[in-house]
């Protein structure tokens, strides 16, 4: 298991204004590193992995079967596995939110390495 630096990772674009960088350290996890900008977020969804959100920067709503929340910095959230919920970027700033992923998922792809920032971390 290596460690991750988003600042190495090539970006993926997952809508209009919504990209992220995964890392997926083993079978048991999957984190993803998002930033949505004002106005975007993610349609509602649901999936079998249980998820954990953090709110690191920017104003997120949140809901969760139905009820809604808005959450600021340094919020946190626990969705269960198979709820239907959806984010979106309600504030005037770039929303950065990092999810967790238990266990991992197959349908995320670990984030290729585009910068070599000189960590010389070995396998």
């Amino acid at each position: 298991m290596l460690p991750f630096d988003i600042n190495e990772a090539k970006w993926q674009i997952f809508d209009e204004g919504v990209r992220s960088c995964v890392w997926k350290p083993d079978e048991k996890c999957c984190v993803q590193y998002w930033e949505d900008q004002p106005g975007t977020g993610a349609a509602p969804h649901s999936h079998p992995a249980e998820q954990i959100t953090y709110v690191q920067s920017g104003y997120m709503e949140l809901t969760v079967d139905g009820k809604s929340w808005v959450m600021s910095p340094g919020c946190f959230a626990r969705i269960p596995p198979n709820a239907v919920h959806a984010t979106k970027n309600v504030g005037t700033s770039v929303v950065v939110n990092i999810d967790f992923f238990m266990p991992d998922r197959d349908d995320r792809f670990p984030s290729d390495r585009e910068v070599d920032l000189g960590h010389n971390w070995k396998d």
